[in-house]
C-alpha cells in the first residue's frame, strides 16, 4: 500500500543539494556547520554540496566581518539569485503572459499578448509563448545557458509527469495537449507544466503573502474560479493538485457550466457570469466585485454560494491562511471584512482562526506562478 504522502503531487522531492539551496534562499547566509546540521549531513558531504553549488553559480562565499567565539570570522555561504534564471508563461483564456525571473523570483522582463479564444488554435498559443519567451531572453542579453528552464501554467488538470494538459479547456476538442513537449521543441529548453491556480498558490506560499505559513489556500478569480493548496512538510512544498472550487455543484440542475455539468459555483461566481448578470461586456473601472456588490439582485445568491463553498473547503482542507487573488484580491476591503464575518458562524471552532488576506504577487500572478514551478523543478530540486 502506498504511503499517504504518495497521494500528494509533490512539486519536487528535493535532494540534499536542493535542500541546501532552499535553506540559503529562505534563511539567508549561513555557516557550513549550521547548513550541515540543518540538512542532516556530515561536514565533508556539505563541503562537496557547497562546492557543486558554487560551481553552478547558485551559491557564493559571503563576506563577513563578525568574529566567532574562537576569534576567527565564520565562513558563510549565501544564495546567489543571479546564478540562474527561468521563464514563466501563463496561458489563460484570451491572454498569454510571460515573465523572465531570477532565482529569487525577481522579475527581469515581462510581456503579454491577447488573442481571440474562439479563433486561436493551440498551435497558435504555443507559437505565441515561444516567440514572447525568445524575445525576452534576447532583450535580457543573458546567455541562453543561464536559463535553467521554463514553467507553463494552464487552466485545468495536468498529468503526473507535468507534461500534458488533460481534458484541455484550451483545445476545442477537449483532448489532452502535450504543451511541454511542443514548447520544448520550439525553445530548446526544458519545460514543466502546472495547473495555473496551483502554480500561483506555490509562488504565493514561498515568495508572497503565504511565506512562513504551514498551509495556504489560494483562490483566484478571472475567467474562472480556481484554487490551489500548498502544505509544507519538512520544508518541502506539497500539493494535492488543483482544487476545483469553481466546479463544486451548488445548484443541482442549475445553470450550464463550461465543464459540461450544471449548477457549478463558477456558472454564477466568475468574471463571465457576473458580467453577464450585470449586463456588461467588460470589467468596470471600479472593479468586478465592487460593481457586483452594488447590485443586490446580482450579488446576493452568488455570494452566498461562494461563502458556503469556501466554508466547506476550509473544513475539508484545514488551511492556516486563505489568499484571495484576481478579482477577489482587487475587491474593496469591505468585501474581505464581510467575508470574514460571514464565514465565522459556518466554521468549526478549530477553523475559526483561519486568516484571509489579499495575494501579493500582482499583476503577473500567472506568469510568476509558472516561473516558481520552473524554479522548484530546475533550480531547487537539485
Amino acid at each position: 500500500m502506498k504511503d499517504i504522502s504518495d497521494l500528494w503531487g509533490n512539486w519536487a522531492v528535493k535532494s540534499t543539494s536542493g535542500k541546501l539551496l532552499t535553506m540559503l534562499r529562505d534563511g539567508g547566509a549561513q555557516s557550513r556547520a549550521d547548513l550541515a546540521r540543518g540538512i542532516g549531513v556530515s561536514a565533508s558531504v556539505l563541503t562537496k554540496l557547497a562546492a557543486a553549488s558554487i560551481s553552478r553559480g547558485l551559491v557564493l562565499e559571503a563576506d563577513t566581518t563578525a568574529p566567532s567565539p574562537m576569534g576567527r570570522p565564520p565562513s558563510l555561504l549565501a544564495f546567489n539569485p543571479s546564478g540562474a534564471y527561468v521563464i514563466g508563461a501563463n496561458i489563460g483564456y484570451g491572454r498569454i503572459s510571460v515573465a523572465l525571473v531570477d532565482s529569487a523570483l525577481t522579475v527581469q522582463q515581462t510581456a503579454s499578448a491577447n488573442f481571440d479564444q474562439t479563433k486561436t488554435t493551440v498551435d497558435d498559443m504555443i507559437d505565441l509563448v515561444s516567440k514572447i519567451s525568445n524575445r525576452l531572453i534576447e532583450d535580457s542579453q543573458l546567455p541562453r545557458t543561464r536559463i535553467a528552464g521554463v514553467g507553463v501554467g494552464v487552466p485545468g488538470k495536468v498529468d503526473a509527469a507535468k507534461r500534458s494538459n488533460l481534458y484541455s479547456k484550451l483545445e476545442r476538442s477537449g483532448q489532452a495537449v502535450p504543451f511541454a513537449d511542443r514548447i520544448e521543441q520550439r525553445l530548446a529548453l526544458p519545460v514543466v507544466l502546472e495547473h495555473n491556480a496551483s502554480a500561483i498558490a506555490l509562488a504565493e506560499a514561498i515568495y508572497g503573502a503565504g511565506a512562513g505559513n504551514a498551509s495556504v489556500l489560494h483562490i483566484y478569480m478571472r475567467s474562472g474560479l480556481g484554487a490551489g493548496l500548498v502544505h509544507f512538510r519538512n520544508g518541502e512544498a506539497n500539493s494535492p493538485g488543483p482544487i476545483e472550487i469553481g466546479h463544486v455543484v451548488v445548484e443541482p440542475h442549475g445553470l450550464s457550466c463550461v465543464c459540461g455539468t450544471r449548477g457549478c459555483l463558477e456558472a454564477r461566481f466568475s468574471e463571465p457570469a457576473l458580467l453577464s448578470a450585470l449586463q456588461l461586456d467588460h470589467v468596470p473601472e471600479e472593479g468586478l466585485i465592487a460593481a457586483a456588490r452594488a447590485n443586490s439582485e446580482v450579488w446576493a445568491l452568488p455570494y452566498e454560494q461562494f461563502v458556503q463553498t469556501l466554508a466547506t473547503s476550509i473544513t475539508l482542507l484545514g488551511p492556516d491562511l486563505i489568499l484571495l487573488g484576481g478579482h477577489l484580491g482587487e475587491a474593496p476591503q469591505e468585501f474581505i471584512d464581510q467575508l470574514k464575518s460571514d464565514l465565522t458562524p459556518r466554521l468549526m471552532r478549530q477553523f475559526e482562526g483561519v486568516r484571509i488576506e489579499r495575494a501579493h504577487l500582482v499583476p503577473d500572478a500567472g506568469a510568476l506562478g509558472a516561473a516558481c514551478v520552473a524554479l522548484e523543478k530546475y533550480v531547487f530540486e537539485g
